[in-house]
């Protein structure tokens, strides 16, 4: 008999989609389900994640923090969306207890409308996090206050939470949460099957661009062409570029499993996110991380990269001039922890059979 379990997902980036699609696809290699997805993050996202039938319901679960660029948060504009979502109304909670009616748990990262919704249908929820949006706005409180409401209303939803699983590396600890390893969606193809297919030699260095909201098309690719012994690789295009040289611009759609593009890499350059984290942790290959000194999470996944020896920060001010590059050879040369580490995806899958399925 095939289970459907509910996902409610904040559309805050891909890191919360690639952790969750990470978990089911743990849970799919122990038994049938059918992931019920409720989230504005793309399908064609899930399509690439997860092998198994999903449902998929594009509506609005979540806030965040909206964004000027990859970069910069604009609190402002965020505080106003904030105003027209919570406090949660019936019709919204309703609307989502539909979507899941016939699903026996929801998972939700970090979206607590699926915390509602499961109270609502009856249901266990899970809280799957390594940091939710009140500590995230409690960052900025000394900014605007007008966060305070919303702090509060989103500690009584989270609260209510019947399972909370925590990913390491995690912002703020809270009691009875049960940690869990740094969760990663598996690659599906090696190192030369992805250089084979995007015809660059075994030989060659390869340098991974996965830069938010920096797309190739906004970045002077000039000053690239000096360092011609390298591959370089812009990963999640808005659309498709032809290649030009020493560099391939890859559409977000181009069928190509973003783990497998990091496998096959010599060194990733980056802002700082909890799945490239991940999923740069697992591989084993360098990282030119870019931090964002203003959001709080990233502090805590730097103190990760630096006490497991993961890479080196560039600026992005560095990467977008070019000077970057005169560390380049170094960069790549990194000695990175390349250790067999356990994939938390499958701890949090097994929680997940046992204790709530």
């Amino acid at each position: 008999m095939t289970l459907r379990v509910g996902c409610c997902i904040t559309p805050h980036g891909f890191g919360h989609a690639a952790r969750t699609a990470a978990i089911l696809a743990a849970i799919g290699r122990q038994m049938d389900i059918e992931p019920v997805l409720c989230t504005t993050v793309p399908r064609w996202f899930f399509a690439d994640s997860l092998s198994m039938p999903f449902s998929y319901h594009p509506s609005a679960t979540d806030i965040g923090l909206v964004q000027k660029n990859s970069l910069v948060e604009d609190l402002p504009a965020t505080l106003q969306a904030l105003d027209g979502l919570y406090p949660l109304s019936e019709k919204r909670i309703e609307r989502a207890a539909e979507i899941f009616k016939d699903c026996g748990c929801i998972l939700c990262d970090i979206a607590p409308l699926g915390i509602a919704a499961a109270r609502r249908l009856g249901v266990p929820s899970v809280l799957i996090e390594n940091f939710t949006w009140d500590w995230i706005y409690e960052g900025y409180l000394d900014q605007e206050k007008g966060f305070l409401p919303y702090i509060e209303y989103l500690q009584l939803l989270y609260r209510q939470a019947d399972y909370h699983l925590q990913t390491i590396p995690i912002c703020h600890r809270s009691p009875g949460a049960v940690p869990i390893a740094p969760v990663s969606r598996v690659r599906k193809m090696d190192r030369a099957e992805i250089r084979r297919l995007l015809a660059i030699d075994e030989q060659a260095g390869v340098v991974l661009m996965t830069m938010g909201g920096i797309g190739g098309d906004a970045y002077d690719t000039s000053l690239l062409q000096r360092a011609g012994e390298y591959v370089f690789l812009f990963a999640g295009q808005e659309k498709s570029l032809p290649a030009s040289g020493n560099i391939r611009f890859l559409p977000r759609e181009c069928g190509i499993f973003h783990p497998d593009l990091i496998g096959a890499s010599d060194l990733v350059v980056g802002k700082v996110g909890y799945s490239t984290l991940a999923e740069v942790y697992a591989a084993g290959v360098p990282w030119a991380y870019i931090s964002r000194k203003s959001f709080p999470e990233s502090r805590v996944l730097v103190d990760f990269i630096r006490q497991n020896h993961m890479g080196a920060e560039v600026s992005a001010d560095d990467v977008h001039n070019g000077s970057w590059l005169d560390q380049l050879p170094d960069l790549v040369n990194m000695q990175s922890n390349n250790k067999e580490r356990e994939n938390g995806a499958d701890g949090a899958a097994d929680f997940i059979i046992d204790r709530v399925l």
